[in-house]
């Protein structure tokens, strides 16, 4: 199990969000590559708000090996500072080898 400390990023005027904006980099490979993912700091404050996070084992989605663990458990706990004002989506996107499917009655059929 790997535990992660939580993304806490605040966009009022403090900008304590430099942690979210490097995990871009460093969690789809791109750190140290020189290969640009085309948002500045300042448009990911304001339009383009991502969240990257390596969810594999031993931390290497980017690497060319598989993991060697195949079973595990996702949980997303989402914490906001003020209650929203309006229903928010949540897209995630992953990469599996299977095929995962939920339908609308969020059942969920795998082919494994």
């Amino acid at each position: 199990m790997i535990l992660l400390k939580p993304f806490q990023p605040k966009f009022d005027g403090s900008n304590c969000y430099s942690r979210c904006y490097m995990s871009l980099f460093t969690d789809l490979g791109r750190y140290h590559k020189d290969q640009d993912i085309n948002i500045s700091f300042s448009e990911y404050k304001d339009w383009y708000t991502l969240f990257a996070l390596d969810l594999t084992p031993d931390l290497s989605a980017d690497g060319m090996h598989e993991s060697i663990s195949r079973n595990g458990n996702l949980t997303i706990d989402l914490k906001f500072s003020k209650a929203l004002p309006e229903t928010v989506n949540l897209i995630v996107f992953s990469e599996y080898r299977n095929v995962i499917e939920i339908d609308k009655n969020r059942s969920i059929f795998t082919d494994y």
